[in-house]
């Protein structure tokens, strides 16, 4: 949570849980985004602090992590587009015919 009063972060859910349990499951941790007010209000009035207010720690983060997003997709295709390049194993051909 960040105090809009103080400008202190609050680690109301702990710190590093999310972090371990990506690096635990061998995932990318994508980014982690402050609790503010102006995301509760924001999603109550149905206009997203993303738009409301761009400059905001929470808006920057929610762009970080939709950047993270989007690098993975990048990666996973890049991944994907070579194994649809490399030839059939003949473990995997054995498979399929069978034998």
């Amino acid at each position: 949570f960040l105090c809009t009063n103080c400008n202190t972060r609050h680690k109301i859910f702990g710190s590093g849980g999310a972090e371990r349990i990506s690096e635990k499951h061998k995932l990318p941790f994508l980014g982690s985004i402050p609790l503010t007010p102006e995301i509760m209000s924001g999603s109550d009035s149905g206009k997203p602090s993303l738009l409301s207010d761009p400059q905001s720690p929470s808006s920057k983060a929610f762009v970080d992590a939709a950047k993270n997003v989007a690098a993975q997709c990048s990666i996973l295709a890049a991944k994907l587009q070579e194994t649809a390049k490399e030839p059939p194993s003949e473990e995997k051909t054995t498979l399929e015919s069978g034998a």
